[in-house]
């Protein structure tokens, strides 16, 4: 079933960007890294890197990362390289894909998703109920992130109407299926933040 057409960033324009591109406010990723120990001595790949929203934020906390994207010619779905982890917000329409290759790639890895993505049965046949990788932590977000606005320096954004969440495997993780909240109401723009760019 496609994707393509749902508006997951809750715009008002009523249809997803052709190219499936909304860069990730860095304060999401801080809040990603808050709450989860990545391997500061291996490489982490992000794999659909954009502008480099995320790999700025890993390279501030010190993180070896290799940033590769599909518009630079570098297909994550074709990829053969094993890495320490993974960290991505993925093109939805391809968020399938993207879980089923990054498992075979790494033993950690966690994607930036719409809640939302825990429906639909063929999701429940072949990750929910995944026994050999199984999903070991969601981190819910209090306050519902706009995607595909201008990135803000401060990290702050404006609220939407999606529900976001990481979404986060860790194979040698044994208690799975874990839900967290990350409250980020300090990162959504108030009247005086507007000015303030």
């Amino acid at each position: 079933m496609s994707e393509i057409g749902k508006n997951f960033s809750c715009n008002n324009t009523g249809k997803r960007r052709k190219s499936d591109f909304y860069e990730t406010p860095y304060s999401i990723t801080r809040h990603l890294l808050d709450v989860e120990e990545f391997p500061l001595y291996g490489v982490i790949l992000e794999p659909s890197c954009g502008n480099g929203a995320i790999s700025e934020i890993l390279r501030e906390r010190d993180y070896n990362v290799i940033a590769k994207d599909i518009k630079n010619g570098d297909d994550f779905l074709l990829e053969t390289q094993k890495y320490d982890a993974i960290i991505t917000n993925p093109p939805f329409s391809l968020a399938f894909e993207f879980i089923q290759k990054a498992k075979k790639l790494t033993n950690y890895f966690a994607l930036l998703l719409p809640l939302s993505y825990l429906h639909g049965k063929k999701r429940y046949d072949t990750i929910w109920t995944d026994k050999e990788f199984p999903l070991s932590k969601i981190y819910v977000f209090t306050r519902y992130p706009m995607l595909g606005e201008t990135l803000r320096t401060d990290g702050k954004y404006n609220t939407g109407m999606m529900v976001y969440a990481w979404f986060v495997w860790n194979k040698f993780d044994k208690e799975t299926n874990k839900i967290y909240w990350i409250d980020n109401n300090a990162d959504v723009l108030t009247k005086e933040d507007k000015n303030v760019i």
